[in-house]
């Protein structure tokens, strides 16, 4: 693993993972061997159904590419730790392992429509859990829990966007397959999936900023996997055509087009029903929107804050003064970066910096001798290390 992960930072990364109990090591084993033995042979059949899958995984590289930008931004918002070995980790085991799981339970539902949201946000944020519990310095934050539950929905998003292109090009032509079926991305890629999961996600990185136990812990992330459920559900039972109705109106009313014209252009292509199906889910949920881009600004406040505080007690050679007032300029936008060092130097600096003051932040809410936590020394040692060349 060392030529994916910075040694230094999978000592940071793995350091409360290997404390771990035997036993805890084998319930993950035995969760993932378990998920897995069952995705191969009751999940794919149930998810390729009719289809031969190669006509699924044709239409991959189009949902990945159009799920790029996306992913950029949300790697940009984890910069504060970003790993992008967990990324793919957490984008991969979503439809190569979970979410045929998901099409077998949908398939075997008394009432798939009403269970859809439930069965499909709870597997979907089963990776963000885990990491949150076994690979704890990972996701710290509620921005991480957001990031890490955004990227588990675009994996979901990308495979689902393969089958549905491969479904509906059988009913439709190419060209009005490709504009239906291109909705799902939505916004640079961020479709409804991101939305859900990402909210979901924030549950558990308030769970991984708690020092409670038990419920206390988890209860936010079980409130927010019910919200995301339900509206799941609901939007899949037709509320979704709400938001794209209003899209279509408000269209229709700043371009002239009659709404009855504009409500009966699926056969075009293009056009404002396409709009409506595109960016309809973002009306519906406005509100979760809101909430993450609040809770993005605060986490990072206060990351900013806490880094600046526990660096602050450091020697000049772990960061010096006009280092540690670069970092208290930080803003949610605007990286820190040192001039007077090469440019990879100085980003490793950087991580290796704010990676030292959240396991400062993480021994002192645990009572832990700083003394008894590795990775602080390992981490002072890598950056004066840097420092030296």
């Amino acid at each position: 693993m060392n030529n994916l992960i910075d040694p230094v930072v999978q000592n940071y990364l793995f350091y409360d993972f290997h404390r771990k109990s035997f036993l805890a090591k084998v319930i993950l084993a035995v969760l993932v061997a378990a998920a897995l033995i069952f995705s191969l042979l009751y999940g794919w059949s149930a998810f390729f159904d009719d289809l031969h899958p190669l006509e699924v995984w044709l239409w991959i590289p189009y949902a990945i590419i159009g799920s790029l930008v996306a992913y950029f931004i949300l790697s940009f918002l984890d910069r504060e730790r970003r790993v992008r070995f967990f990324h793919l980790v957490t984008i991969l085991s979503v439809p190569l392992i979970l979410q045929p799981i998901a099409s077998y339970l949908n398939d075997h539902s008394p009432a798939k429509f009403w269970t859809v949201g439930f069965y499909e946000e709870g597997l979907k944020i089963l990776p963000v859990v885990l990491l949150a519990i076994y690979v704890p310095n990972l996701i710290r934050t509620r921005k991480d829990g957001i990031v890490y539950g955004a990227l588990a929905g675009m994996g979901f998003n990308i495979l689902e966007m393969g089958l549905y292109l491969a479904r509906v090009l059988h009913e439709y032509s190419m060209i009005e397959t490709w504009y239906q079926q291109s909705t799902r991305l939505g916004l640079f890629g961020f479709g409804g999936h991101i939305i859900w999961s990402a909210f979901v996600g924030m549950g558990v990185g308030f769970a991984a900023e708690s020092t409670a136990h038990g419920w206390q812990k988890w209860k936010r992330a079980v409130y927010f996997y019910l919200i995301a459920a339900v509206m799941h559900s609901l939007y899949d039972l037709g509320i979704s055509s709400l938001g794209m109705v209003a899209i279509v109106m408000i269209e229709s009313f700043f371009t002239g087009i009659p709404a009855e014209e504009a409500m009966q252009s699926l056969d075009t292509g293009s056009g404002p029903i396409y709009d409506g199906m595109r960016y309809g889910v973002y009306l519906y949920t406005i509100v979760l929107i809101i909430i993450m881009i609040v809770q993005i600004r605060r986490s990072f406040a206060w990351e900013n804050t806490m880094q600046a505080y526990e660096l602050s007690s450091e020697e000049e050679s772990v960061i010096t003064k006009a280092e540690l007032n670069k970092l208290k300029r930080e803003r949610l936008f605007f990286k820190r970066k040192y001039t007077d060092v090469p440019k990879e130097v100085g980003a490793k600096m950087v991580l290796y910096q704010n990676l030292l003051a959240m396991q400062k932040h993480t021994a002192a809410q645990l009572g832990n001798s700083l003394d008894s936590v590795g990775p602080v020394v390992t981490l002072r040692g890598a950056i004066q290390a840097l420092r030296s060349r």
